[in-house]
Formats: C-alpha cells, sequence, structure tokens
C-alpha cells in the first residue's frame, strides 16, 4: 500500500543530488525478517529503511549497485568521537575567522598563528601530514 508522506530531504548515496522521498511503503515481514534488517543496516551504519530502499532500487535498476555503495561507505574508518569534536570546534572557528575576514575587520597576527598551530595539531592527530 502506498500513502503520501511528509516530503523528506535525503542524500541521495553516491550522486551527491537532493531526493524528495514523499510516498511511504508498508511492507509486513516477520520477526525474524525484521531482525535481520536490522542487524544489516547497522553492520552497514545506516537506518534499516535506507538499507531496505537501496535493496530495492538495486532490485529495480541492477545498474545502481547501491547496497555496494553502503558496504563500501561503511568500511571507511571513522574517527573517534573526541576528534570528530576538535574538528566540528575547528570547522567552527574557521567559519568566524572567514566572517571576521570578509568584513573587513583586522585580526591580531598572534591569534592567527594560534588558529594556525591548532590546526595544525588537529590535522596531525587525524594523520593528515599535508602542509598548509
Amino acid at each position: 500500500m502506498i500513502e503520501p508522506a511528509p516530503p523528506t530531504q535525503e542524500e541521495s548515496q553516491g550522486a551527491g543530488e537532493r531526493v524528495t522521498l514523499n510516498a511511504h511503503l508498508d511492507v509486513r515481514v516477520t520477526r525474524g525478517e525484521h531482525d535481520a534488517i536490522k542487524r544489516r543496516a547497522t553492520v552497514l551504519g545506516v537506518k534499516p529503511s535506507t538499507w531496505a530502499r537501496a535493496v530495492l532500487r538495486d532490485a529495480l535498476d541492477e545498474r545502481r549497485h547501491e547496497v555496494e555503495a553502503l558496504a563500501a561507505h561503511a568500511a571507511v574508518p571513522r574517527p573517534a568521537p573526541e576528534l570528530a569534536r576538535a574538528v566540528e570546534q575547528v570547522r567552527r572557528v574557521g567559519v568566524n575567522l572567514n566572517q571576521v575576514m570578509r568584513s573587513g575587520t583586522a585580526v591580531d597576527e598572534d591569534i592567527l598563528r594560534d588558529v594556525l598551530a591548532a590546526v595544525h595539531e588537529v590535522r596531525s592527530l587525524l594523520g593528515d601530514e599535508v602542509a598548509l
């Protein structure tokens, strides 16, 4: 049974384009099937609905290979939560510096050196040895 659902946005796998999900599909499965779907989705780090949608799309178009793309994405190592928080803080500092620079406000050179040192430290913790 297909019913309209409130539109939601989802990043389509690999294409980078936004897709509006505006229909709902109810499928009855056994408890064992449901548990298996949840396990497979968990292994791939996605929601069960995302995994099921990828399987359905693969079945509709054999050229899609969305389940393979989910598996490849799951194989990419994730940084530790502490590092992810550090990266987010550095990103925020960068956003603030960009805003200051765009407004034409002068920035103290000592502050810029401190920020650059912090960025180098976070990048080295993440294993990025590329010089800025």
